[in-house]
């Protein structure tokens, strides 16, 4: 299963209307919506959307 990455999980909840500001001087954060978040909970933001599959990492 390929995995996401973050560019597709901000372009996916661009999609639904959400602010998604690509990373500044830390490319591993990002702003939604003017939180602060990992690049790792960006895609699961995408998942809980349900705008992206799942990752296949195990937990």
């Amino acid at each position: 299963m390929k995995q996401t990455s973050s560019y597709e999980a901000a372009e996916a909840l661009r999609a639904i209307g959400r602010n998604v500001e690509p990373p500044g001087d830390d490319p591993g954060l990002w702003l939604v919506d003017g939180l602060e978040c990992t690049d790792g909970e960006l895609i699961a933001l995408a998942h809980l959307f349900g705008l992206v599959a799942g990752s296949d990492r195990a937990q």
